[in-house]
């Protein structure tokens, strides 16, 4: 017997239009973007995130986000401001720590890093969240909570730190030399 998987409709932020509406006012937050009409406004987001929208879906996502007070729109007299609300914000930061990746680069540098932290027991929901998307990053665990990988990773550690507000307990470190340099050669051999 199959089991069928109930259809949901996408999330807000789950909807193309919308995370690169999200993501566009991200990448220009904290510049005022005054615009003569919301089809100027189209032509600047559609520039800044490289994506093509049809004028009508893109107003509709706006309205869309404004309603779930993602985004802000005011009317001035020279145009609209629009920016990332405290709740955009925060609900971007989220959408990026899940699509978080590691991409080697072509060449290692041969420097290992380390990603060190000691999380209170207080904070056991954060650090637990936090180890697992680390595994699932490919980061190797030494120690419970030392983990290793061969590329510079510290943007999205980062990232990924600061979405749960754990940056004060990590350490992030490169070094050139670890006594169990052939065991990490095995087992990133794919990548490195």
């Amino acid at each position: 017997m199959q089991k069928y998987k109930r259809w949901e409709p996408p999330g807000l932020i789950q909807n193309k239009i919308a995370k690169n509406i999200l993501l566009g006012l991200g990448i220009t937050a904290g510049v005022a973007l005054f615009l003569a009409s919301p089809t100027g406004l189209f032509f600047l987001v559609k520039g800044t995130i490289n994506y093509s929208l049809r004028k009508r879906d893109f107003n509709r996502e706006i309205k869309r986000l404004k309603k779930k007070e993602y985004v802000a729109l005011t009317k001035t007299p020279a145009g609209w401001l629009v920016r990332l609300t405290k709740k955009g914000e925060k609900r971007l930061q989220k959408s990026q720590v899940q699509e978080l990746t590691l991409k080697p680069t072509k060449n290692w540098d041969r420097k290992w890093r380390l990603f060190i932290f000691d999380i209170p027991e207080k904070q056991r929901s954060g650090r637990d969240l936090v180890r697992k998307k680390i595994k699932e990053l490919g980061l190797y665990n030494i120690q419970r909570s030392v983990f290793v990988y061969p590329y510079d990773c510290r943007r999205e550690l980062d990232l990924l730190v600061d979405y749960y507000n754990l940056g004060k307990y990590t350490t992030y470190a490169e070094i050139n030399k670890i006594d169990i340099d052939r065991e990490l050669r095995k087992h990133f051999r794919t990548i490195i």
